[in-house]
């Protein structure tokens, strides 16, 4: 993959943790959060802020354990946001359809840190 393209996921990937990082330090600020929404809240912040750090280790070291970190992480954040949607009771179409952006948003997550790994363990 060519070094702008991996630029460009990488952009792309930071947008997204950024928009985590958001959502949850937003969610966070509510005084009378009920228990599951500030679970969510808590799991979008650190989800945030960790791709972003082992975003920025992908582009300054040339460790092949990013990749597999970063599957984890992505993994444990799907499983967690299917298990409170199920949890709440939430299980029309479109909840389902948000469930599907946040998996691609975290696909896209992943893919960036693999491709910047693989990248730089060409070099």
């Amino acid at each position: 993959m060519s070094k702008p393209t991996i630029i460009l996921w990488s952009v792309l990937s930071f947008i997204v943790s950024g928009i985590y990082v958001f959502y949850g330090l937003m969610m966070l600020q509510v005084e009378q959060l009920p228990a599951l929404p500030f679970i969510a809240a808590s799991m979008a912040f650190g989800y945030g802020l960790i791709t972003i750090y082992l975003l920025s280790l992908a582009w300054t070291k040339t460790d092949k354990s990013l990749v597999q970190m970063t599957k984890y992480i992505v993994l444990t954040m799907l499983v967690v946001q299917i298990a409170l949607t199920l949890v709440v009771g939430k299980t029309s179409g479109i909840e389902w359809l948000g469930i599907l952006i946040m998996s691609l948003m975290i696909g896209i997550n992943w893919f960036s840190i693999k491709s910047v790994a693989e990248y730089h363990s060409q070099d």
